[in-house]
């Protein structure tokens, strides 16, 4: 595992993609140092207040309480129970299985998956389609599942937690 400080111009240039994105609204102010974690081909970001995954240069929140405002804030898909131990170890969300949807969202965009019962969030994924095909499809994937609960990001998470909480 490595852990760095990230050099003035790395922190700007993360930020600067950051809020170029629909949800970097969140990371506010002028953000002088961030961290940066990477082990086994997984990088986490803490940047600001935010911690942020990134796989295939994209880059998305991790499920953390420190990044609850910005899950919230992005569309959601509800799925049924039936479909939470699925969706935690890795599964993609099939259309079957989704009750609800929140918000809007096109192909490609980031989605909260959420359980029906108590609406917390079970992983990050990537819409297969927009919300009207979404709504229309009678089976087949509706979200490629990139982050989840238990995973080996949230397993790293766990690990390195007072790396992530220290001041910045």
């Amino acid at each position: 595992m490595r852990v760095n400080y990230l050099s003035k111009k790395e922190t700007s240039t993360l930020a600067n993609r950051i809020r170029s994105l629909y949800w970097g609204d969140r990371l506010r102010g002028k953000i002088r140092t961030a961290i940066e974690v990477r082990e086994n081909g997984i990088k986490l970001y803490r940047i600001g207040e935010l911690i942020i995954g990134e796989i295939d240069d994209k880059l998305y929140p991790v499920i953390h309480e420190r990044n609850q405002d910005v899950l919230n804030e992005l569309p959601a898909i509800i799925v049924d129970m039936g479909a939470v131990p699925h969706i935690v170890n890795g599964a993609d969300v099939m259309r079957p299985g989704v009750k609800d949807f929140r918000g809007e969202f096109n192909e490609g965009d980031l989605v909260v998956i959420r359980d029906e019962r108590n609406l917390k969030p079970l992983a990050v994924a990537i819409a297969l389609a927009g919300l009207e095909e979404c709504k229309a499809m009678k089976r087949g994937k509706v979200a490629k599942n990139i982050h989840h609960v238990n995973d080996k990001i949230w397993k790293l998470m766990r690990r390195i937690g007072h790396i992530l909480e220290r001041e910045l």
